[in-house]
């Protein structure tokens, strides 16, 4: 199994990315007990497709974080337990 990387603009070790140009939804995988730099996290994805939507991260295999774009504004919600 590969070793996740540690990424300076996201903050975190990742494991993988990926991006849905359908949804404009972007993924983030990240190693356990990891949390992202939100503003880093955004401004990447957004390099990917300006038009981004919403962002979902995981960490260590377990849904963390989603920043979603409500207008101008993106707003953090964790998962519901």
């Amino acid at each position: 199994m590969n070793q996740p990387s540690y990424h300076p603009e996201l903050q975190c070790t990742v494991h993988g990315l990926a991006y849905d140009f359908a949804s404009r939804t972007g993924t983030l995988a990240m190693g356990e007990m990891n949390c992202c730099d939100m503003a880093g996290t955004i401004a990447f994805f957004s390099r990917i497709d300006p038009l981004v939507k919403t962002i979902a991260t995981i960490a260590g295999g377990r849904d963390d974080t989603t920043y979603q774009r409500r207008g101008t504004e993106w707003v953090a919600a964790s998962p519901v337990n």
